[in-house]
C-alpha cells in the first residue's frame, strides 16, 4: 500500500471508470498546445496475480491514489512514450516497489531530473526486441516497441485476457467526449476533431508525419500489433473503442501494412 500523499490536487474533471473486472481508466481534459482538445488518460490493469499494471499519463490526485491502492499493489508502471513522462515520477514515488518501463528517450529525460530508479526496463531496440512482459506477466501483458519507428518512441500494449490494446500517440479517436464530460471546455474543434478518426485519410497522413525516417520499423511494429487478438482499444487521446478495434487499427495503418 502506498504511504505517500497524492502530490496533485483533487480534480473535479477527472472521470474514473471501471470497464470490467480487470480494467480501470482515468480520463481528463487535455488540449494539445493549449488549443486542440486531445484528452488524456491513464489505464490500470489488475493482473491475475493480484498486482496492478499501470500506464500512467495524468497527475496523481487523491481519487486516483485511492483507487489504485484499493485495486492492489502497483508492480508495473509504464511510460507510453518519451512525451508522456510528466507524471511518471509521481507514481514512482507513490509506489516505490513498482518496476518502471521506459522508451530510451524517456529514460534519458528522467536521468536529467533525478537518479535512475532502482528497478527498470528500457525499450530501445525497436519492433524486434524481446518483450519484457512475456516473463514478468507470463504474457498476460504484451508489448510492441515503436521506439525506432515513431518520433515519440511509442510503445503499444496488449492485455491479452480482455483483448484490449492500450496506446497513446499511435491511434487517436477524437473528439475526446468522455475526457471532457465533466469540463466546461469544448471537446472538439469544427472539422479538425472529426478528421482524426481511426481510418480517416487525415489520420493516415498524421501517422506518416509522425513516423521516423525508418518507415520499415514503423511497418514492422504495426504488423506486430495487427497480429494480436484484440477487439477493444483504449487510446490515451479520445474515446475508448469498445469493439471493432482490430479493424480500426488495420484501417488506420493500412499504408504501412500494405508496404506503401
Amino acid at each position: 500500500m502506498s504511504s505517500v500523499n497524492a502530490p496533485a490536487p483533487p480534480s473535479k474533471e477527472l472521470v474514473i471508470r471501471k470497464l470490467d473486472s480487470s480494467t480501470t481508466i482515468f480520463s481528463l481534459p487535455f488540449a494539445r498546445g493549449g488549443v486542440v482538445p486531445f484528452g488524456g488518460r491513464s489505464t490500470a490493469i489488475k493482473l491475475h496475480d493480484g498486482s496492478v499494471w499501470l500506464a500512467a499519463s495524468h497527475p496523481l490526485d487523491p481519487a486516483t491514489l485511492e483507487t489504485l491502492t484499493a485495486l492492489g499493489p502497483v508492480k508495473h508502471i509504464v511510460q507510453f512514450d518519451q512525451e508522456h513522462g510528466m507524471f511518471t515520477g509521481q507514481y514512482a514515488d507513490a509506489f516505490p516497489d513498482a518496476k518502471l518501463y521506459f522508451p530510451i528517450g524517456g529514460l534519458h529525460k528522467w536521468e536529467k531530473k533525478r537518479p535512475l530508479p532502482p528497478n527498470y526496463a528500457v525499450f530501445e531496440h525497436g519492433a524486434h526486441e524481446a518483450d519484457p512482459f512475456e516473463e514478468t506477466t507470463g504474457g498476460e501483458i504484451r508489448s510492441a516497441s515503436f521506439v525506432k519507428g515513431h518520433i515519440n518512441q511509442d510503445i503499444a500494449f496488449l492485455h491479452a485476457p480482455t483483448k484490449t490494446l492500450i496506446e497513446a500517440d499511435l491511434l487517436l479517436n477524437l473528439p475526446p467526449t468522455e475526457q471532457y464530460s465533466r469540463s466546461s471546455s469544448r471537446s472538439s474543434l469544427p472539422f479538425l476533431s472529426n478528421m482524426m478518426k481511426p481510418g480517416s485519410t487525415a489520420h493516415k497522413r498524421f501517422l506518416h508525419h509522425l513516423a521516423s525516417t525508418d518507415k520499415k520499423e514503423m511497418a514492422d511494429a504495426a504488423r506486430k500489433v495487427a497480429g494480436w487478438d484484440f477487439d477493444r482499444i483504449i487510446p490515451c487521446h479520445g474515446d475508448v473503442i469498445e469493439t471493432g478495434g482490430k479493424k480500426a487499427w488495420t484501417d488506420t495503418y493500412a499504408w504501412f501494412l500494405e508496404g506503401n
